[in-house]
């Protein structure tokens, strides 16, 4: 089966607690609740893109343990192909998430098996290059997302990176990319520009990379490519949990893509699945489908 997206990249267990604010340094924060759900970037990623219709395989290594078992089953549930290795020894990697009133989170991540992604495995190595999207984070070790990339785009693949949540270690790998999206801090981290703007973030990554989209939720996010930089559609909504909103945007870019649409007609697109995101609870559960999104858009046109 050729794959419309390939995603190469962490999954693990969501630890998540509710607090009034974020806690500080040396602070004891009373917490509301305690969940455990299906989560990290390179899953989450992979659900959304799935659940926007793309044929979606994920690469990736859990511990055989419970926590592993979960993220199968949820990969499954989701309708994605999953490429994933079940490494002795090792615990399923694991995210211990705190979300505030304002539905933003304090992470403390566990990398677990997901640290033994800086080298592709054969079964990895066939199904990065068998696909028309492959689309990468950078939760687990950059060496082997850096190879994906390059055997990827040796195939003929269209590379997507999400710079997340260690910006400044992609910069030896941009040459591999099509598409770079970043929040602003990881933008100015890579272009090397302090107190800059997102759009002036955006134009000079993009003299690196084709397409760049400086991401911003709630706030506005900018694209710049061959055609100049412009804003991309921003949408009113309540925050309540960000944790996937990012993964959201990237997955949903990525089917878009796949779908032959250009990098502005998915991005415009994937705003609006993030936007959907954030106003839900939980990291994979919170991930809309292509009808979510599409029941959306048709609201913001009515209203």
């Amino acid at each position: 089966m050729h794959r419309e997206v390939t995603v190469f990249g962490s999954a693990n267990a969501d630890l998540r607690v509710l607090v009034d604010a974020p806690p500080l340094r040396g602070e004891v924060k009373v917490a509301h609740d305690l969940e455990m759900g299906p989560g990290g970037k390179g899953l989450n990623q992979a659900v959304a893109a799935a659940r926007m219709g793309a044929r979606t395989t994920f690469v990736g290594a859990v511990g055989n343990d419970d926590h592993g078992a979960m993220l199968l089953r949820c990969l499954a549930e989701s309708g994605v192909e999953a490429c994933v290795d079940e490494v002795e020894g090792r615990a399923t990697g694991a995210a211990l998430i705190a979300v505030d009133d304002d539905g933003d989170i304090t992470v403390i991540e566990l990398p677990g098996a997901n640290a033994t992604l800086d080298v592709l495995s054969d079964r990895a190595d066939h199904v990065v290059s068998h696909t028309g999207v492959l689309l990468l984070q950078l939760e687990s070790p950059v060496m082997g997302s850096a190879q994906a990339a390059s055997l990827a785009r040796e195939e003929g693949g269209t590379v997507v990176l999400n710079a997340g949540p260690r910006g400044a270690s992609a910069a030896g790998m941009l040459h591999l990319v099509d598409v770079l999206v970043a929040d602003e801090e990881e933008a100015a981290a890579l272009a090397g520009m302090e107190d800059a703007s997102p759009e002036e973030l955006a134009a000079a990554l993009a003299a690196k990379v084709p397409a760049v989209i400086v991401f911003g939720g709630l706030r506005g996010s900018v694209l710049a490519d061959a055609d100049g930089v412009r804003a991309l559609p921003r949408y009113v909504a309540h925050a309540l949990d960000a944790s996937a909103v990012t993964d959201t945007f990237c997955g949903a870019l990525a089917a878009g893509l796949a779908r032959r649409m250009t990098v502005e007609e998915a991005a415009r697109r994937a705003v609006a699945a993030a936007a959907l995101a954030v106003q839900r609870p939980g990291s994979a559960d919170s991930i809309p489908t292509a009808d979510d999104v599409d029941d959306f858009l048709a609201l913001q046109q009515t209203g």
